[in-house]
């Protein structure tokens, strides 16, 4: 029977481009898929209403919802995008798996994806640099009261285990390229710091110069074809408190960064000088990429220490490397220039709400 595979945040960045992928695949156990993709909004459904998918506006706090999508189309893959920070809609995905294992009698998976930010010591991560084969679920689960990511990591993997869901949790670090989807193509951080570098005419740095972990979209995006063909090949892959896998293709101290910025900048007439200068505050910046200060540092000034072992299982290989990035920066400008800010429900989910 033909694999049905749900993407959440499919008009997003990340699950766009996902989605395209798995539309890509022309051959083995992914050929036939039935790609089903949930989207936020009616206008994010109709931009991908002209490709090979099951588009589905689907309120994903709904757990009835939910639980009748994915038994009624007979789902056991959600491959979940749409948000780290909501223990609720993972509740529901959860639910529905359990569902449809419960329908069916077999194996349902939840793939997550959730961020670097987790082991970074700007959200209190006190324990330094971590494997990705290490017991991450348990130095998560003694400091997840500190940080909400860690809160909804932990619960995963917990929901998973009592609802007989198989888990994989996936985190992506700082992202960069041209999305492949159909809606949201630019991920949040880099066109941020270009809007502002514009706008101010300025370049700035962070006073510390800490190492960013990077990769490119498309690296990310086929990670999760090969990890979905290894599931389906039946493959022996870590789970559940030990499906933990780390994505870092490369790490480039964040001033090499700026400073590559800034001389491209500066020759396109765009800023007034290619020198940095320092963020004169925390404010300053959480105004400038729009997000509320608690974010700010731990989404444009990342710098996690991590060591990935477990991507190496299902043959991951990025081909993109600092070098690559670099020299490719004005790729970064020319798709600000051109799509603008991106259509980010991520950023617009770290925003107060109205009365808070």
């Amino acid at each position: 029977m033909t694999v049905q595979i749900l993407v959440t945040g499919a008009g997003g960045y990340i699950g766009g481009s996902i989605v395209a992928d798995l539309l890509n695949v022309k051959e083995g156990l992914l050929k036939n898929a039935g790609i089903h993709a949930a989207v936020r909004s009616i206008e994010q459904g109709q931009s991908l209403s002209t490709l090979n998918v099951h588009v589905a506006q689907l309120d994903l706090s709904n757990k009835a919802h939910v639980e009748n999508y994915l038994v009624s189309h007979d789902i056991g893959i959600v491959v979940n995008t749409a948000t780290s920070i909501d223990r609720d809609v993972a509740f529901n995905l959860i639910a529905g798996l359990s569902a449809w294992r419960e329908t069916t009698g077999k194996e349902s998976y939840f793939i997550h994806t959730s961020g670097l930010s987790a082991f970074d010591e700007n959200t209190g991560w006190p324990y330094g640099n971590v494997k990705d084969s290490d017991s991450v679920y348990n130095l998560e689960n003694e400091t997840k009261n500190t940080y909400i990511v860690r809160q909804v990591d932990t619960f995963i993997v917990e929901r998973c285990k009592t609802s007989d869901v198989t888990a994989f949790m996936i985190f992506p670090p700082t992202l960069h390229g041209r999305g492949t989807g159909t809606w949201n193509q630019l991920s949040p951080q880099i066109p941020a710091l270009v809007k502002a570098s514009i706008k101010e005419k300025k370049v700035h740095k962070f006073a510390q110069n800490r190492e960013a972990p990077l990769a490119h979209i498309s690296d990310i995006s086929i990670f999760f074809v090969h990890l979905i063909e290894a599931i389906l090949q039946g493959d022996n892959l870590p789970t559940g408190e030990n499906g933990y896998f780390f994505l870092v293709s490369y790490m480039i101290p964040w001033w090499t960064i700026l400073e590559r910025l800034a001389a491209r900048l500066y020759a396109r007439g765009l800023v007034n000088s290619p020198e940095l200068d320092v963020w004169p505050s925390d404010e300053v910046l959480a105004e400038a990429v729009g997000v509320p200060v608690k974010f700010a540092y731990s989404m444009w000034n990342p710098s996690p220490r991590v060591s990935c072992e477990n991507r190496d299982i299902v043959g991951w290989h990025p081909k993109w490397d600092k070098e690559r990035f670099l020299n490719n920066l004005d790729d970064e400008i020319n798709d600000f220039l051109e799509l603008g800010l991106p259509k980010s429900s991520l950023l617009d989910s770290l925003k107060p709400k109205s009365g808070e």
